[in-house]
């Protein structure tokens, strides 16, 4: 198998390393099981990173909690109108239909990965 593959919709093999889905404005998405990479998955499971000094856009899963863990850097997280620094290590859940965002605020990329309770996640951007 090569880099950043899907095995028979059972293992995501080679994230960090793979071509992301989504690259933009300084982030990058990597998905590794949805409905649409592995039929009959029941969540979504990704790999993110976020440079140095960028973030994501302000956004909300109408259909879908979200749970971050942040595997490396620092993040500041945004939930609704609080902001939470994250370190490697901590964990976030984000409810449906609450609007968020992520800085990366260290020295180097923050890299985590993001689970949806739904293998189909819908996203509303704010930005």
């Amino acid at each position: 198998m090569t880099e950043g593959t899907l095995e028979t919709g059972v293992i995501a093999r080679g994230a960090p390393q793979a071509t992301p889905d989504v690259a933009a404005n300084g982030y990058s998405i990597k998905w590794l099981f949805s409905g649409r990479t592995a039929p009959g998955a029941a969540q979504t499971l990704g790999y993110v990173a976020i440079e140095a000094g960028q973030k994501n856009p302000l956004h909300a899963h109408p259909n879908c909690e979200e749970v971050l863990y942040l595997i490396s850097g620092e993040l500041e997280h945004s939930l609704g109108e609080e902001v939470h620094r994250l370190k490697p290590g901590d964990a976030i859940r984000v409810p449906a239909g609450v609007k968020h965002d992520a800085k990366c605020v260290g020295t180097g990329p923050a890299t985590m990965v993001v689970c949806y309770s739904v293998p189909d996640r819908q996203m509303v951007s704010y930005e």
